[in-house]
């Protein structure tokens, strides 16, 4: 009986240590997936939370003829939450990158593209040959500055009527 009872011991002391171990393992495993969850989620909200919109009349956006290349003048208003990077746009008209811009002035010119402020941005190329009432897609992307670690992304293409 004396046999049986250390062995039995053993035995369960073994799988005592083999599920402790194995506990930590999926304890340290659990704490992995929660922080990741939780990265994605701030990914998530500051998407959320970034947003602009086309700003002014669509059927009536300034193209200037006059320059060696044709310039477009567009208007962006912040409707997110977050501050929005000015430096870290990008636009396409028709296609065709045109980058950020070759200026862009904000409206009230308070140096952030702050919730509720306009972007007003000047695009040009020199494959633009438009003609005055052309329609033309005009799509923007752009991120928010940089909070908690994270930064958000928001598009928004529009189609719009070029008046000279």
């Amino acid at each position: 009986m004396a046999d049986g009872g250390a062995s039995t011991m053993i035995i369960l002391v073994a799988s005592l240590i083999v599920s402790g171990l194995a506990s930590v393992v999926l304890i340290d495993s659990w704490g992995e997936v929660a922080d990741t969850s939780g990265k994605i989620s701030s990914s998530r909200l500051a998407d959320i939370e970034t947003d602009f919109a086309f700003s002014g009349d669509r059927g009536m956006v300034l193209l200037d003829t006059s320059g060696a290349n044709q310039e477009i003048t567009l208007f962006f208003q912040n409707t997110g939450e977050r501050t929005l990077d000015k430096n870290t746009i990008a636009i396409f008209v028709d296609g065709v990158a045109v980058g950020s811009g070759s200026g862009s002035t904000l409206h009230p010119a308070s140096g952030d593209w702050a919730p509720g402020t306009v972007l007003e941005v000047d695009v040009d190329d020199p494959s633009f040959s438009y003609n005055d009432s052309d329609r033309v897609i005009v799509t923007m992307i752009a991120q928010s500055e940089v909070r908690d670690g994270v930064k958000g992304t928001a598009s928004e293409t529009v189609e719009v009527r070029l008046s000279v």
